[in-house]
């Protein structure tokens, strides 16, 4: 990401998100059948899809909403023009 402030894009979010879960999926793998572990992992695999698809969400969203018109006012010669 660029400058402060500025979103991920859509399609680098979606890159993140799937590298992270491979990353949680990966530990959670390793963790099967330790009972205290395997339960925190997958805790955290749950609240990272929770978390990341209400933000992917968002994202998509906002690149898919329609765009306000913007209104330049013309000047005074060219609305004489239109009179």
């Amino acid at each position: 990401m660029g400058r402060p402030g500025q979103r991920e894009s859509t399609a680098e979010m979606a890159a993140n998100i799937d590298r992270e879960l491979r990353e949680l999926r990966s530990v959670l793998a390793r963790c099967r059948r330790d009972r205290v572990a395997e339960p925190k992992v997958t805790a955290a695999l749950l609240a990272h899809l929770l978390l990341s698809s209400r933000e992917l969400l968002q994202n998509l969203l906002i690149d898919t909403a329609q765009r306000p018109l913007r209104l330049v006012s013309m000047p005074p010669q060219e609305k004489s023009l239109l009179d």
